[in-house]
């Protein structure tokens, strides 16, 4: 557990630890549509930082490339872009935890009102689970 030793993958991880913070201080205040949405984003920043942390040097740009428009925030996709270019399986609990975690989007920022506390502390108890195991990986 570390930064990654690729300076494209740190970018992404420091964020993915900066959004997590920022989820569970919202969590805790109660303000929870907005903690969801941030630890969305610690999942988008964990399964990117992971791409880029394992693929040789020469393939991250082009990688780096492929991170914009709306694709590039789906979690299934960039679980299939993890499958494909790192080539390490994801254990059965990350997956279920990516499943649990899939309807997450953008869109989002769009809501208003408040999510049930008990659904947003599933969901970031789901996107712990996802970074224990990032972690764990770099």
């Amino acid at each position: 557990m570390g930064l990654p030793a690729a300076a494209e993958a740190r970018l992404y991880y420091r964020a993915a630890k900066q959004r997590y913070e920022d989820a569970i201080l919202l969590l805790d205040a109660g303000r929870t549509t907005g903690a969801v949405y941030l630890a969305g984003y610690t999942v988008e920043c964990y399964l990117k930082a992971l791409i880029l942390a394992g693929v040789p040097a020469g393939n991250r740009r082009e990688l780096l490339g492929q991170f914009h428009g709306s694709r590039a925030h789906s979690f299934e996709w960039l679980g299939n872009l993890y499958r494909q270019q790192v080539r390490t399986p994801m254990p059965a609990d990350v997956n279920r935890h990516l499943l649990r975690v899939a309807a997450w989007s953008t869109d989002m920022r769009y809501l208003t009102g408040s999510l049930m506390k008990s659904d947003a502390a599933d969901f970031i108890l789901s996107v712990e689970a996802v970074a224990l195991w990032a972690d764990g990986r770099m």
